[in-house]
C-alpha cells in the first residue's frame, strides 16, 4: 500500500513540472494537459516530436483553457 501511494505521489509531482500529452491523442490529435504553462511554441515542438512518430506534423488546433492545448497531427503538404 506504502508502494503505492509512493508511485502516485511521484506521478503527481512529475505531472505538475511539465506539459504532459493525455489518452485522447492520436495519430491525428494531440492534447496536452499545461500545468507548467508552456508557451504554445514549447508545446507546438512538443506536438511535433509526438505527431513524427506518425510522419506528420502538429498545427495548433484550440485551446479550452490555459491548461489544455489542443493540436492537429496533419502529413506534411508538398
Amino acid at each position: 500500500m506504502k508502494t503505492l501511494l509512493l508511485f502516485a505521489a511521484c506521478g503527481l509531482i512529475l505531472i505538475a513540472c511539465t506539459a504532459v500529452y493525455t489518452d485522447a491523442s492520436d495519430a491525428n490529435h494531440v492534447t496536452f494537459l499545461n500545468s507548467s504553462g508552456e508557451s504554445i511554441e514549447q508545446l507546438t515542438q512538443k506536438a511535433n516530436a509526438y505527431c513524427a512518430q506518425y510522419g506528420k506534423t502538429a498545427s495548433f488546433k484550440s485551446t479550452d483553457s490555459s491548461l489544455v492545448a489542443v493540436f492537429n497531427c496533419n502529413f506534411a503538404r508538398q
